[in-house]
């Protein structure tokens, strides 16, 4: 069976799922055919890896819970990606309200830090680029980490973030900008 199951679209393993065929060998396969994509997906909106590995946890819960209503209306990757990005947006408000404001003075003590280091030229950059990334709003972040990093079309980053084209072009394009102000300003 395992042979077979690995040959088979989501959509059929969806539908052996709701018929109630080996529902846990065909989540399963979900699982392994997509972990790895939205575990990377949350990573890079969260930065920490327990941070990113509790919110998947969190995703293929839910995931198993609603499978048996899931319509396939969408494709299971885009509503996957879906919640895993309500999921995240959910965790980085939750942590903004929690989270202590720090001095002024500790946040250029860590900037001189990273200037300062002996770090190869690339890193520096990297480091750069990270922090631009993390200075955007979480929806032009997540916008511009599934274009630049997923490389996915407009339109599918529009279903995942349950808006426009229009607006998923302009939240691209945003985030472009403000990170370019970002790193000339640093």
């Amino acid at each position: 069976m395992s042979n077979l199951v690995l040959m088979q679209s989501d959509q059929i393993i969806i539908q052996s799922f709701q018929a109630g065929v080996q529902k846990e060998l065909q989540f399963t396969e979900l699982v392994k055919r997509h972990q790895q994509k939205l575990y990377y997906q949350i990573k890079r909106m969260v930065i920490e890896h327990a941070d990113a590995d509790d919110i998947a946890q969190i995703v293929w819960m839910k995931v198993w819970e609603k499978l048996d209503s899931f319509k396939m209306e969408s494709e299971f990757s885009t509503w996957l990606f879906r919640i895993g990005y309500n999921e995240t947006i959910n965790f980085l408000q939750k942590r903004k309200k929690l989270a202590i404001v720090h001095s002024m003075d500790d946040s250029e003590d860590s900037n001189q830090e990273v200037a300062s280091s002996n770090a190869p030229k690339s890193s520096q950059i990297q480091i750069k680029l990270d922090q631009a990334i993390m200075q955007l709003p979480e929806k032009q972040r997540f916008v511009f980490m599934l274009r630049y990093f997923e490389e996915l079309p407009y339109e599918k980053i529009a279903a995942i973030t349950e808006t426009t084209v229009g607006g998923a072009k302009a939240n691209f394009h945003q985030a472009l900008k403000k990170m370019q102000e970002f790193i000339q300003e640093n």
